[in-house]
């Protein structure tokens, strides 16, 4: 696949499931995905080992970062803000715009509408 143009549309099917992931691109570590996610469905608390670029091209994420800002592991028990707390940091990130997160920051995202978005991992 040297050139190819792709219709996002096309590539993900949201009827039958509430998270798709489809792998576009992967080369030395760096990885392009496109993930489609239903209302209210979570990607739950995780962190990347990379610097990681969200860009949403339908619908609204909600990004939520831990109050252990630096946690370096999943395993320590981390506790991810809930709705009525106002402790951890959240971030909207609508259709049309990016968010950009360093690596190795503890984090979860939300679908506040069906939402597709690309990954990019670098």
């Amino acid at each position: 696949m040297l050139y190819r143009t792709l219709e996002i549309n096309e590539l993900i099917d949201t009827k039958d499931s509430d998270r798709e992931i489809i792998d576009l691109m992967e080369n030395n570590g760096a990885h392009l995905k496109l993930v489609s996610l239903k209302k209210n469905q979570i990607i739950e608390p995780h962190m990347s080992h990379t610097d990681v670029t969200i860009f949403v091209t339908e619908g609204e994420l909600e990004v939520m970062f831990s109050h252990e800002e630096n946690c370096t592991c999943q395993a320590c028990g981390c506790s991810m803000p809930d709705e009525n707390d106002d402790g951890g940091k959240k971030y909207k990130v609508k259709k049309g715009q990016m968010f950009m997160l360093e690596k190795n920051v503890m984090h979860s995202v939300k679908a506040e509408k069906d939402s597709v978005f690309l990954l990019i991992k670098i």
